[in-house]
Parts: C-alpha cells; sequence; structure tokens
C-alpha cells in the first residue's frame, strides 16, 4: 500500500482544490449544500468507493454527505455524521496527512467520544506518533466497548509484542483470531486481521525461544518441552496462514525459513529415518515454492549420499540446475549420469 500512497496524497490534494474552486464558483458553501435527504445517498457512494480504496472518489462523496447532513441543522443524523468523519479521517490517516485525519476525528468524537472506531482510530494516530502507552490505552477503551474487535486485539498485540510482553502479546493474538473466524477482508490491510495475528504470534513464539537462548543456566526438561512445544505450534500456524492464503508472501518466506531449519536438525540425525523425515520438510518446501535451489541440493545430497538412490538424486540435481546453472551442480550431475551408466553395463 506504502507504494502507492506518495499517488493517493497528490490525487486527494487535487480533488481538495477542485472541490474548493467548485464551491466558490458556486457562490459558497452555505448556498452548495447539497439537500439533507441526499445525505444518505453520498455516503453510500463514499463506502462504495472506500471499500475500493478510490480514495478521491471516496473523500467528495464523503465531504458532500457531511454538507448535507449539516444542511438541516434542526435534524441532523449524528449516526450518518459520525460515520462520515471518521471515514474522512481514516482516509487522511492512510494518506499521512496526520492533522487533517485529528481534525475529523475531534469532530466524530464530539458526537460519541466513546464510540469504539474512535478510539481505534485514535489508538493509531497515537501510535503512529511513538506515544505507545496512550495507544495502548485507546486500544484497551475499544475491548472495553468490544470484546469482540478483532483489530483492536491485533493492535494491542503488536504494540505488547514490540515491548517484549510476550504472555500479553499471545493473549490478544489469540483473541483476534478467535474474533475473525470468518478472515474478513479490512480497508488498507494487505490480509485479513485473523491471518496477521496468526503471522505475528509465530514471531511471538520464536521471540520467546530466542529468549531462552540467552539464559545462563541449563533449561529444565520442563522449559526444554515448552520450546519443541513453541516451535512446533509456530510452524502449524505459518502452514495454516499459507494455506489460506497462498499468495502472503510474508507468511510464506517465514514458512520456508522454519522449514529449513528443521530439516537440518533431522540431517544431523543421522539415522535413516531422519533423513526420510527431512526429504518430506524439503518436499514442502519446494511444493511452497518450486524455485527453492537450495532445498532441491539437500535432497539431492541425501538421496545420494546416505539413501543410495542415485536416480533420484539425478531428478532432483536436474531441477536445481535448471533454477540455478553451477559448475558443481553440474559435475554432480556428470558424476550420477557415468555412475548410472556403469551401472546399467554391468
Amino acid at each position: 500500500m506504502r507504494k502507492w500512497l506518495p499517488y493517493c496524497e497528490a490525487v486527494i490534494l487535487i480533488a481538495l482544490i477542485v472541490l474548493i474552486v467548485l464551491n466558490t464558483k458556486r457562490g459558497g458553501a452555505a448556498i452548495n449544500s447539497p439537500p439533507a435527504s441526499q445525505a444518505g445517498a453520498f455516503i453510500e457512494q463514499g463506502d462504495e468507493h472506500f471499500a475500493k480504496q478510490n480514495l478521491p472518489q471516496a473523500l467528495f462523496a464523503y465531504w458532500e454527505g457531511i454538507q448535507a447532513i449539516e444542511a438541516d441543522t434542526n435534524n441532523v443524523n449524528h449516526a450518518s455524521q459520525l460515520h462520515a468523519h471518521l471515514r474522512v479521517s481514516e482516509i487522511y490517516f492512510h494518506s499521512n496527512w496526520t492533522a487533517d485525519a485529528e481534525i475529523h476525528l475531534n469532530r466524530a468524537a464530539a458526537i460519541d467520544p466513546d464510540h469504539p472506531a474512535v478510539h481505534l482510530l485514535r489508538g493509531k494516530l497515537l501510535r503512529d506518533t511513538g506515544e505507545q502507552a496512550l495507544a495502548v490505552q485507546e486500544f484497551l477503551a475499544v475491548i472495553a466497548k468490544d470484546p469482540t474487535y478483532a483489530e483492536a486485539h491485533y493492535q494491542l498485540g503488536v504494540l505488547y509484542q514490540g515491548t517484549k510482553q510476550f504472555e500479553e502479546a499471545q493473549t490478544h493474538y489469540k483473541k483476534a483470531i478467535e474474533n475473525d473466524p470468518d478472515l474478513i477482508d479490512v480497508p488498507f490491510e494487505p490480509m485479513p486481521i485473523g491471518l496477521q495475528a496468526r503471522l505475528q504470534l509465530s514471531r511471538t513464539y520464536r521471540n520467546i525461544q530466542q529468549m531462552y537462548q540467552f539464559i545462563d543456566r541449563e533449561l529444565t526438561a520442563e522449559e526444554q518441552a515448552q520450546l519443541v512445544g513453541l516451535e512446533d505450534r509456530g510452524l502449524e500456524i505459518l502452514e495454516e496462514v499459507v494455506a489460506h492464503a497462498p499468495d502472503f508472501t510474508e507468511a510464506k518466506q517465514e514458512l520456508i525459513g522454519l522449514l529449513y531449519g528443521r530439516a537440518a536438525i533431522l540431517r544431523r540425525g543421522g539415522e535413516e529415518r531422519a533423513y526420510d523425515e527431512a526429504l518430506d520438510v524439503y518436499q514442502q518446501i519446494v511444493t511452497l515454492d518450486p524455485t527453492e535451489v537450495d532445498a532441491y541440493l539437500w535432497m539431492g545430497q541425501i538421496y545420494n549420499s546416505f539413501l543410495q538412490d542415485p536416480e533420484s538424486a539425478l531428478e532432483v540435481y536436474r531441477k536445481a540446475y535448471a533454477l540455478e546453472p553451477d559448475s558443481m551442480t553440474l559435475t554432480e550431475i556428470r558424476t550420477l549420469e557415468r555412475d548410472l551408466e556403469e551401472m546399467q553395463i554391468e
């Protein structure tokens, strides 16, 4: 999303200038305010554009909706007014116009200061300006109003993880996952909250594992079992994420990295069963990403050196060479081809 933000900011700026010019030509805001009866239609248009992330068009529609609502001072639809100001604030927030976002957020807060969406957006603004403690309070206020608010739990998890409060982070990530069972798409988020929470929960487990590495004593059997369990669960969670979202590159790469680590441990086991299990892991890697040359090379080494299966070794070495031509891989291929020819002659 960040790649197109400069373009989006420029378009929104142009949109605002055009809006001001049109109002000036028509004789001012008081004259130009659309009739109150059109407010709902404008806000519906804004919602449609917002869902498609057409921010300039959404901004126009919400502005028209706000003007229409405020044209009838005796019969203001406060719910629609709150919604429109929140959306305008969010558009400015995602365009990095923090001051303007705060203005409209304050207008929304004047209507309903304890609305969950008000607290959520204020928490994000505080988070991005470095006010982490205040951001936590805002996200907690969201949950106080709505304990099932998945995004608030997720944001709390991120903040707690950042301050190494891993138990609290785990709790809120699990709540975020629990409260997003349908993996609903959220505007401006790269993936549903439930998937992002799973990714971060897996990272939290690795944070805990890393923390134990620096303990200046021998780990107890219970602690070692806990670490093994965290590693297994972290892998399972990432597998869930990638199964739901195969294009979630960040999660896929982290899963592949963990699988390489697991395969290395199995290789060091030195038993035939362990090599078979390592092969299964490498096969999982190349299924996730068929361009993983290192996985093919390790498979070739295991087949050739430990399982005495030169035909399978030759097959995977050829795949590796096709992806990344290398003199050492070519040497392995030529050696295996010669060995197989000699075996056929015998």
